[in-house]
Parts: structure tokens; C-alpha cells; sequence
């Protein structure tokens, strides 16, 4: 490698290194120097802040109900579903006809998981029990 390219390489690390160390000391310092020093300390200061609520009632052993489990499995279901069929649309526009079966294989597939969820009351919230 010649000594520009090299150059190249490092000043360009070198560069990004500095900032990565400056900018958040910049920040920590500005922090520092800009916070309002006449802050009372009351007791409401030192508590939590939750979802806008002052304080939060309950333990943390409370459990959640079983509804927003199904939820957030659904969600992430669907949610791989989306994930691989934008890259099979993708290729589909250059070779329309090899990938349809392939497609319609997995749409099916989940298509009858969704039916079978449909059927056993899943997607029902106020059926489901705590």
C-alpha cells in the first residue's frame, strides 16, 4: 500500500476516534456546568416516574396476565412474516413466475396458524382469561 492510501485509512479512523471521545466529554461537561444548581430536594425528586404516573403501586413479582404474552408472540410472528416476504417481492420482480409456489407455500402456512389461533379465541382479548 502506498503512504496516501494508508494515510487515507488512519486519518479517517483518527478522525472518527476523536470524536467518539469528544463529543460525549463536550456533552457531560456541558451538562455539568448548565444544570441548575438550586434544585430542592424534596421527596417527590428521589422517587420514580413511570408512564406518567408519580409513583407506581405493586411489587415487582406481580404478573403479567397471559393476554399480552400472546400479543407479543403474535406481533413477532407477523412481524417475521413481513421480514421475509419483502425480500421475496424483491426477487419476485425479476423472476415473477419461479418463486410464486415458494410464496404461496408460506403464505399458506401461515395463514393456517392464523386460522387456527382465529378458531381457539386467541385474537379475542376479552375472551382470553388472566
Amino acid at each position: 500500500m502506498s503512504n496516501v492510501q494508508i494515510f487515507d485509512t488512519t486519518f479517517a479512523m483518527t478522525i472518527l476516534l476523536i470524536l467518539a471521545v469528544v463529543v460525549p466529554l463536550a456533552l457531560l461537561l456541558a451538562n455539568w456546568f448548565l444544570h441548575p444548581g438550586k434544585i430542592k430536594k424534596v421527596l417527590i425528586k428521589s422517587t420514580a416516574y413511570e408512564c406518567g404516573l408519580a409513583h407506581v403501586a405493586g411489587t415487582a413479582n406481580e404478573r403479567y396476565p397471559i393476554k399480552y404474552y400472546m400479543v407479543a408472540m403474535l406481533f413477532l410472528v407477523f412481524d417475521i412474516e413481513v421480514a421475509f416476504l419483502y425480500p421475496l417481492a424483491v426477487v419476485f420482480l425479476s423472476s415473477p413466475w419461479s418463486l410464486l409456489f415458494v410464496l404461496l407455500g408460506f403464505l399458506v402456512i401461515l395463514e393456517s396458524g392464523y386460522l387456527y389461533l382465529y378458531k381457539k379465541g386467541i385474537l379475542d382479548w376479552n375472551k382470553l382469561s388472566d
